[in-house]
């Protein structure tokens, strides 16, 4: 199955479980094989695996792991993977997607790929504290409505000062990483076991169908397309 081509505020790591998956970007006259692939945030794509396993990893670029990544791209490009990368970090993801992990165990192997790329990098190191609380409570309230002065006078800044620095730490404008926090949301629930619909309305969307034109847009797929064609391990970091 092809994604249609589509841009996401994540980092995406591609890795290839058996054969190699083909990424592809406007500016590319056909399709590339890669067995490993970085791509950057907001690089428009698409990809496909006739036949294949892939895991599709994302990692948000204002966590400490995704800036060491992050510095080692292109802004515009993929980066390949070499052959020893990929296999050391597709190894341990492989035998637990095939041997029937549990979730935990697959967000665990998953967030390995990232900390090796970032040099070992930890998970816990914050950013600016102000969007590292203001981050923290979008996504306590990403099923209710709220602005972003709401957001701004609980950190204590001016909207002005508060939008700028909150594009400066996390590379989205403000209304950008709420609908992506939302579709993370929704994202999880769906795959838990939650009917589209219902995740819809968890994660503040109006109706499935906006969730599904969210997520083509986003990931290329409509949701339960990609649940059935592709393993997605999404976290924040």
């Amino acid at each position: 199955m092809r994604s249609d081509y589509h841009s996401h505020h994540a980092i995406q790591l591609g890795l290839a479980l058996t054969g190699t998956a083909q990424f592809r970007t406007r500016r590319d006259p056909d399709w590339v094989h890669y067995s490993g692939v970085l791509i950057p945030s907001n690089l428009v794509h698409t990809f496909q695996a006739p036949g294949q396993i892939v895991a599709n990893l994302f990692c948000e670029p204002e966590s400490k792991i995704g800036r060491m990544i992050a510095s080692k791209l292109a802004s515009n490009a993929m980066t390949p993977l070499d052959a020893d990368t990929t296999k050391g970090l597709a190894g341990e993801l492989r035998h637990a997607f095939l041997t029937g992990a549990d979730p935990d165990q697959l967000m665990a192997a998953a967030q390995r790929c990232f900390t090796m790329l970032a040099d070992g990098a930890s998970f816990a190191t914050p950013t600016d504290p102000r969007i590292e609380a203001a981050v923290a409570e979008i996504h306590r309230r990403v099923d209710e409505t709220f602005t972003l002065a709401d957001v701004a006078s609980i950190v204590r800044l001016s909207e002005s000062r508060f939008r700028h620095l909150f594009v400066s730490e996390t590379g989205l404008h403000f209304r950008g990483y709420v609908l992506w926090a939302r579709l993370n949301r929704a994202l999880q629930l769906g795959f838990a076991g939650s009917s589209w619909t219902e995740a819809a309305h968890a994660a503040n969307f109006s109706d499935a169908a906006h969730l599904t034109r969210t997520c083509q847009r986003m990931f290329g797929f409509a949701p339960s397309h990609a649940q059935r064609g592709q393993i997605e391990v999404q976290y924040r970091t």
